[in-house]
């Protein structure tokens, strides 16, 4: 469905518009242009995306950009067609409502006519300085009335988008419009997804780029059911760097083409690259079951960037039981620090008080307390106020909700052991997720056990193919397939017999008590301890 990106420089029409933007972003500020939710495009970026679509024959073509900005994305999609040998006609219609930005969108999209013009073809376009959600997706989703045209637009042959980035609060204007797609406290960008698709005609492509945070978790569990209704994916881009492709960004990017729905995809192709070099990016094509999971009723998309993450999820999915079914629970740590500062307390030995532990407790398999840090707390006050926010005393692992892309790992689990705890009372910032067992204690072999299976390569190269978003969610975990029971108090058996808790020993015993496969273990090993499995 999607065609191959086409491999040459970014064009004459994109390299204007490109220009335009290194003027603007002189007369603006980088704090201004963020609290917009504006992240321009770089040019490797717009050229690929550009390149994704087929650009079937037909006399014209009907492209939208809901979120245009300065006319990148647009004009990377017009210098396709200075290619082309046959005439082709262009209706553009784009969407902007910042009026600092109007000027240089009309003047980049003045050059694209002009330019297509010369080259036998014509173009027309239209720039509507109107909020495309609340102007358009109202009388797209809404019931059409004597006022309003629920197609007033028409139906369009493409959309490309780099939509806005902030997070929407379930109250605003904004929700209310797209309530029957997008439920919770998500990002505007879903909503941009949601009425474009809308927007498609039958086969209609759309190329966007968004956080990968629309691929998992409960916010966008409805909209991800909605769109895929409708869509079907055809192409995911990874970038293996965020920071070496979007600076200023702090979510993890990707690039999605799909289409309307229509005929589905069989495959999906998945390509990755490590920042703007997107020409030589590695690619491979997908059973679009492999990608998205409904198993769970989730639409979760997995998105395994090569032959090894395959390898690794089959693994990980050939496990018998999901996290609730061993009776296992995982929550969030109750204090919330600024709702809670007169129970916080400096003093680890202060009288009623009790460790008070947050990430900077949590190394891999040891909870360390106290840590004293200038500007965090080490205990707890403990009255008849604070109980609600106090967990009891017992055998629990404590996982760290929160991480860099950049870092080596993603999930980090310690062992809180009660009998190294006097105080019968702890508290757990929310920062940190909890795993206790439903009916009762988990024994010590069960903790050491799990601990081994979150701080293992394995399952931490399983949870980046599962989730992009650096935060740890409850939601996930319970997803997830475990071993049994038994099996992980084995690991844990094993790991606490150890001298220490080496890298290498933990993830041996880990590999050898689950039976892993010598090619998947060497790769999770990156072969340093081929001889020893």
């Amino acid at each position: 469905m999607i065609a191959t990106p086409i491999a040459s420089a970014a064009g004459p029409l994109l390299g204007y518009s490109l220009d335009l933007q290194t003027k603007y972003e002189r007369l603006t500020s980088l704090n201004d242009r963020k609290k917009k939710g504006q992240f321009f495009s770089p040019a490797e970026v717009c050229h690929f995306m550009a390149g994704l679509f087929s650009l079937k024959q037909s006399a014209t073509f009907r492209l939208l950009d809901p979120g245009a900005g300065l006319g990148s994305l647009a004009a990377a999609v017009c210098d396709r067609f200075l290619h082309l040998r046959s005439s082709r006609h262009l209706e553009i219609h784009l969407f902007e409502n910042d009026p600092e930005v109007l000027p240089f969108l009309n003047k980049s999209m003045e050059h694209c006519s002009e330019t297509l013009s010369e080259h036998g073809h014509s173009m027309i376009y239209e720039i509507h300085a109107k909020d495309f959600i609340l102007d358009t997706a109202a009388t797209v989703f809404g019931a059409p009335s004597l006022f309003h045209d629920s197609y007033e637009l028409g139906e369009f042959d493409s959309v490309i988008m780099n939509p806005p980035y902030f997070k929407v609060n379930k109250a605003s204007p904004y929700a209310r419009v797209m309530e029957d797609v997008v439920h919770g406290q998500p990002n505007i960008y879903a909503f941009f997804l949601a009425a474009a698709a809308q927007m498609l005609r039958p086969d209609g492509e759309l190329v966007a780029i968004t956080p990968r945070s629309f691929c998992n978790g409960l916010y966008f569990r409805g909209f991800r059911h909605w769109f895929f209704e409708r869509m079907a994916l055809d192409h995911i881009h990874l970038f293996e760097s965020r920071t070496e492709t979007f600076r200023d960004v702090l979510q993890e990017s990707l690039i999605t083409a799909s289409h309307r729905l229509g005929k589905p995809s069989v495959s999906v192709t998945v390509s990755t690259s490590y920042g703007l070099n997107l020409q030589s990016s590695k690619s491979t094509a997908l059973p679009t079951t492999t990608l998205i999971d409904n198993s769970c009723g989730h639409a979760n998309i997995r998105i395994p960037a090569n032959a090894e993450d395959r390898a690794i999820a089959d693994v990980v999915e050939s496990w018998p039981h999901r996290f609730p079914e061993l009776g296992l629970r995982i929550s969030t740590g109750p204090v919330v620090m600024f709702r809670a500062l007169e129970f916080l307390m400096t003093e680890s030995n202060a009288e009623n008080s009790t460790p008070f532990l947050s990430v900077f407790n949590v190394k891999p398999f040891r909870t360390e307390w106290p840590i004293f840090h200038k500007k965090h707390p080490t205990a707890f006050k403990v009255c008849p106020e604070s109980q609600r926010l106090l967990l009891r005393t017992q055998n629990y692992v404590l996982l760290r909700r929160f991480s860099a892309k950049e870092e080596r790992r993603r999930l980090t689990a310690s062992c809180l052991v009660a009998s190294e705890i006097s105080q019968p009372f702890i508290a757990l910032e929310n920062h940190l997720n909890y795993i206790y067992h439903a009916e009762r204690e988990l024994t010590l072999d069960e903790v050491y056990g799990l601990a081994a299976l979150f701080n293992s390569a394995l399952l931490d190269r399983y949870f980046r193919i599962i989730s992009g978003n650096t935060q740890v969610n409850a939601t996930e975990i319970r997803s997830m397939k475990f071993p049994a029971i038994p099996v992980v108090a084995g690991i844990g058996g094993k790991v606490r017999a150890l001298a220490s808790f080496d890298v290498d020993a933990v993830e041996l015993i880990v590999l050898g008590e689950l039976g892993i496969n010598r090619d998947v273990s060497t790769h999770l090993l990156e072969g340093t301890l081929f001889s020893l499995i």
